[in-house]
């Protein structure tokens, strides 16, 4: 080397040395930098002179000063050697992690292709983390053991599984179930709840199932109470006729409850709750069109409304509430008047409203209480007629009073066993005494008498009777076994039972009262009178007053 170069050289050392020099001395006078409370990095007080450049410490946090900014100065030096192999450790490490993380990745995807995520349930089965095998297994054991209650209504009993035939097709049920998993994006679905109860569908044999559900239920309903349709029926505080509800009652249907069992047993349900809709409904209900029409028409066959009198009494009444009890309904709901039914209430009518020999029972005014029965005095009704004024009436929409027709009447109508008569001639076969009772009850007659024999032939018949005649003088015929009548003339004669048997005038007898007519006095069924007696009575007795016969 030339002295030249030798001497530039040692310039050019010499440069950088004072450089290095220099620099050394810069950062010596620099002032410290101090990390404050909140963790941020500031220079010390001393302010750098003009011009001047302050270059932080290597890992220091770059200080900005307020008054002069400074930057950085570029050395133009690169990364050693030592930087480099840094850089590239810490590239290699982040590689590392990236292909375990794609491998761990791919490793859970191929896990979870066949088996189910964390908390995954398929109705009442756990099949978490299992392989589609063994959650084909834990179907298989739990279709085994499977028993479902029934209740409800009243109803309560169980079935298993091969009561109904039941069976589960696993691999149909299991591909669908997985299916909803997405392998692909595992990582997030480890920590969510995984219900797949809505793939899993059971079969069953409907002739088993049926065949079991229905003789359970049939032997509920023996002892449950059957519905009723609805119906027509007459409404006494609307008057008229109206649809009756149906009433379900307790039996239950036997395919609504196999409805239900078999729509839990296809879930696997561990119960099938019986609701009122399996309750057994009856075939005809109240919004029926038929029944409606029935009503209708029914409502149309009563416009009557009546009253049947006698004498100005109120015997019967014909309106909506009696008619009612006359219609009836055929098959097809048409109404119509039940004639039977009318002529039974007429005769049953007739029956309480004939008085003619029933038996009555009264107070005497003088407080005696008599019952009597038989005697041709009362009322008597004429069925046939009746029935045709009834008839009439209610095709006819009759209203206001009808008198009953009558064969014969009485003084009023004071119902069945009452008296119906006013005054009266009171002949008490007991006492064998005789008086007459005006229309107020007061004696305006009396008098001992004789009556029949007390036997059957000549016993003088007790009953309710009334004048049938009139006589004054009249020849009487008494009849003894073969012999010729005895005739008797006698001046006043007042007969009641027919023209045989009467009130009159016995001129003949020694006396009257007491036991005479049991002593060998008795008539052959005549009441004997005193004469004067007969005389008066004769003269304020008129054809048609009552004569009452008793003991």
């Amino acid at each position: 080397m030339d002295k030249n170069k030798k001497a530039k050289l040692k310039a050019s050392k010499g440069r950088h040395a004072a450089k290095a020099k220099a620099e050394s001395e810069a950062q010596s006078a620099r002032p410290p930098v101090e990390i404050g409370a909140d963790g941020r990095a500031s220079a010390a007080a001393r302010s750098p002179e003009p011009g001047e450049t302050i270059s932080p410490d290597p890992g220091a946090v770059p200080v900005q000063i307020q008054e002069q900014p400074f930057v950085l100065a570029d050395t133009g030096k690169r990364p050693g050697k030592r930087g480099r192999k840094v850089l590239k450790a810490f590239g290699i490490l982040l590689g590392s992690i990236a292909g375990l993380a794609v491998i761990a990745y791919a490793a859970g995807c191929f896990y979870f292709a066949d088996r189910f995520f964390p908390n995954t349930v398929i109705g009442d089965f756990d099949v978490s983390l299992q392989t589609t095998a063994e959650a084909q297994e834990t179907l298989q054991a739990g279709l085994a053991d499977y028993r479902i209650k029934v209740e409800g209504q009243g109803l309560s009993f169980e079935l298993g599984a091969q009561d109904a035939g039941l069976t589960l097709d696993g691999d149909e049920i299991l591909a669908k179930a997985l299916g909803d998993g997405h392998m692909w994006t595992w990582p997030f679905e480890l920590q969510k709840h995984h219900d797949e109860s809505d793939k899993l569908s059971a079969e069953f044999s409907e002739t088993s199932l049926d065949g079991a559900v229905r003789q359970r239920v049939e032997a509920f309903n023996e002892d449950a109470t059957p519905p009723e349709d609805a119906t027509v029926g007459y409404a006494d505080d609307a008057k008229k006729f109206q649809v009756v509800p149906e009433k379900l009652g307790t039996a239950l249907d036997p395919d609504a409850v196999v409805e239900a069992v078999g729509s839990a047993m296809a879930s696997m349900a561990p119960k099938a709750t019986v609701g009122a809709d399996s309750l057994l409904k009856p075939p005809i209900l109240s919004d029926d069109p038929a029944l409606a029409a029935a009503c209708d028409d029914a409502n149309a066959l009563m416009a009557a409304d009546f009253t049947l009198t006698t004498g100005g009494t109120q015997a019967a009444a014909v309106g909506p509430d009696q008619i009612s009890s006359w219609i009836v309904f055929d098959e097809n709901l048409e109404a119509s008047l039940d004639e039977g039914l009318m002529i039974a209430w007429i005769e049953e009518l007739a029956a309480g409203f004939n008085t003619v020999g029933s038996e009555r029972t009264f107070t005497r005014p003088d407080g005696k209480v008599v019952t009597v029965a038989g005697g041709t005095y009362g009322w008597s009704v004429d069925h046939d007629t009746l029935l045709t004024v009834v008839r009439d009436g209610v095709a006819g929409g009759q209203t206001g009073e009808v008198e009953i027709p009558v064969f014969q009447s009485a003084a009023f109508y004071a119902g069945a066993g009452q008296r119906d008569w006013a005054g009266y001639v009171d002949v008490d076969l007991s006492e064998q005494y005789a008086r007459f009772y005006d229309n107020n009850d007061n004696v305006i007659w009396e008098t001992a008498i004789i009556t029949g024999v007390p036997n059957a032939e000549k016993a003088t018949p007790a009953g309710v009777y009334y004048v049938t005649t009139k006589a004054s003088p009249t020849t009487l015929n008494t009849y003894e076994g073969k012999k010729e009548p005895k005739k008797t003339v006698v001046q006043y004669w007042m007969p009641f039972v027919g023209n045989v048997i009467g009130l009159h005038d016995a001129w003949w007898q020694p006396g009257f009262g007491g036991t005479m007519y049991r002593d060998g006095y008795g008539s052959h069924g005549c009441v004997n009178l005193p004469s004067a007696k007969a005389q008066e009575l004769y003269g304020m007795l008129g054809i048609g007053d009552v004569v009452v016969v008793h003991w």
